[in-house]
């Protein structure tokens, strides 16, 4: 019954919260549990990216490699050259689900988010 009610919210069309992650996980299940930082920020599109930091006011920047406009993670996952020499798996047109289902794809989702983390003062530029 508890897990019904949830699956009837999480399904709600009018909700705007977590849209991005119903689109990855439209099933409630409770065996699903993320506890890898990366991985968490892969599916939830939330984590230090130009588009993240904008949308919370935090930094007005974008990208240096100019390539996207949105320069959300996923941009630095399958996109952003300036992290390309950490991607061998993951490419564009990929999904999360497909990158985050393989091993040695979420370690390149850690290898390319940790090197943006430790990088940024390189890889954002500010818009002012």
């Amino acid at each position: 019954m508890v897990l019904e009610g949830w699956q009837t919210r999480w399904a709600d069309e009018e909700e705007d919260r977590g849209r991005f992650t119903y689109n990855i996980f439209p099933e409630v299940k409770t065996t699903r549990c993320i506890v890898d930082r990366y991985v968490t920020q892969a599916m939830t599109n939330h984590g230090l990216c130009p588009y993240y930091l904008k949308r919370f006011n935090l930094r007005d920047c974008n990208c240096r490699c100019g390539e996207d406009t949105e320069d959300g993670i996923h941009h630095y996952i399958f996109w952003c050259p300036l992290v390309q020499h950490l991607r061998k798996l993951n490419r564009p047109g990929m999904d999360v689900a497909q990158a985050v289902s393989h091993p040695k794809r979420v370690q390149e989702i850690r290898s390319a988010l940790s090197f943006v983390y430790t990088n940024q003062s390189d890889i954002f530029e500010d818009n002012t």
